[in-house]
Formats: structure tokens, C-alpha cells, sequence
């Protein structure tokens, strides 16, 4: 039996179905050949030795946020992963969640020490709307889409997690 899933890295995007054929599971990313995948944990369980085709990888595992986004490095390198079914990802896209969603997510833990704007305020694109602190920096969130916003689900002073919706903006209809 097949199972499809969509992988997000960075600003990609690609389907990943994966099957059992034989002795061996198989994962098609896009168009692509299928190649047979294993991994075993390896380092006492703190990291992976995944085999992809004829290539050994080593990943390391670093974190994951309530959405499921997945923190690693591969062979050293860093990234970051978000795997949904394709049952999810319809849902998500249907809901405007996927790009031209207005709300704001923290994408790392931190403090929020300011918010700009207030219930059924006007915002445009880029507008600063929020502060939160993390790693002793402060970052400023833009609106992401021009609209109003409907929610603002935080308060000053309240610890965030990645994933956390942090302003909720309704964008203005045609953008």
C-alpha cells in the first residue's frame, strides 16, 4: 500500500509517496525513480544512519514544533522539515494556511515584548505588528498579507514556541 505525504524544506515543496515492494521500503520524492530507504538509530539513539538509494546519510535529530516542523542536520548540515499527510496539507491549504495566510507564526522560542496594533486594525503588507525577543535579540514581524486584524492571541510577557500564532490578520479580498 502506498502512502503520500508533502514535504516542505525552505521554500520548496514536493510529494514523497511511500510504498513497500518486496523486502525493501521504497519513497518516490516527485517524479524521481524510486529508492529503498532504511534507518537505524545509531549514537546511543541520538542520531540516524538513513539509507536513501545507494547513499548513507547521518541525521541528527535537533527538534520539532507543535506543527511538526522537524529540526536536523544532515551530514552537519542544518534544515528544517515539515512532512504532512496529503489529507493534512489539502485542510491546510483549503483553510489559507499555506501562503497567503495572514497569520503570524513565531518560528523560534522566545518573549513577546511589544504588540503594535490592536483588534480590527487596519495593517498593510510588511507593517511591523509585533516584537518578540529571542536569543537576546529582538525581532520584528511584519504583516504578511494587507487586512485586519481579527485576533491576537498572545500577550506581553507571555513565552512563545515555534508554531505559536502570534497575530491573526484576515487579508483584504484580491490581496
Amino acid at each position: 500500500m502506498k502512502k503520500r505525504y508533502i514535504l516542505k524544506l525552505a521554500d520548496d515543496q514536493v510529494t514523497a509517496e511511500v510504498a513497500r515492494r518486496e523486502a525493501e521500503t521504497q519513497v518516490r520524492l516527485g517524479d524521481a525513480e524510486p529508492l529503498g530507504i532504511d534507518a537505524v538509530p545509531v549514537m546511543g539513539g541520538r542520531a540516524l544512519s538513513v539509507r536513501l538509494g545507494n547513499r548513507q546519510h547521518l541525521v541528527h535529530l535537533t527538534g520539532m514544533d507543535r506543527k511538526g516542523t522537524v529540526a536536523a542536520t544532515l551530514d552537519g548540515r542544518p534544515f528544517r522539515l515539515t512532512v504532512m499527510d496529503e489529507l493534512k496539507a489539502q485542510a491546510l491549504e483549503s483553510l489559507g494556511d499555506a501562503g497567503g495566510s495572514g497569520t503570524i507564526l513565531a518560528d523560534i522560542p522566545g518573549l513577546v515584548i511589544e504588540i503594535r496594533v490592536r483588534p480590527g486594525q487596519q495593517v498593510h503588507q510588511g507593517e511591523p505588528v509585533i516584537v518578540v525577543e529571542a536569543m537576546k535579540m529582538q525581532n520584528e514581524l511584519g504583516a504578511r498579507v494587507s487586512g485586519v486584524v481579527r485576533e491576537i492571541p498572545v500577550k506581553v510577557g507571555q513565552s512563545v514556541n515555534p508554531g505559536d500564532p502570534l497575530v491573526v490578520i484576515e487579508p483584504d479580498p484580491g490581496g
